[in-house]
């Protein structure tokens, strides 16, 4: 039960290995940032062992590197999700327009403010 609970409040894409507490596993569902992890993690030279589990739903690719690596580990993982990570708000005109109603609406607020002193 609590393993279904912390899973659901998981934030992160990795956790503690379940049977060798030395070491971390990153995981992604997603085979292009795998990837790209991939070669972030060769490029720094930090070392790996991956794993393929294909038995699930979607496939999910597995990174497991020792807690010694786990901070640079951890910066290239930041790097593969922010280079897939697409905008919160899709639309430019709607990201923009958005922008520009909340500065109308600082603007006024700000001068009722200014008025009512």
């Amino acid at each position: 039960m609590s393993s279904k609970i912390e899973n659901l409040f998981n934030l992160t894409n990795y956790r503690d290995h379940p049977e060798d507490k030395d070491y971390v596993v990153f995981f992604h569902y997603n085979m292009e940032q795998a990837n790209y992890f991939e070669s972030l993690l060769k490029k720094e030279e930090i070392e790996y062992e991956s794993f393929l589990e294909e038995e699930s739903k979607k496939p999910l690719m597995l990174f497991a590197i020792h807690k010694k690596r786990f901070r640079k580990a951890l910066v290239q993982n930041d790097l593969s999700y922010a280079s897939f990570k697409k905008p919160f708000i899709p639309h430019k005109w709607l990201r923009y327009s958005i922008l520009i109603i909340t500065f109308i609406l600082t603007i006024i607020a700000l001068i009722g403010y200014l008025k009512s002193n």
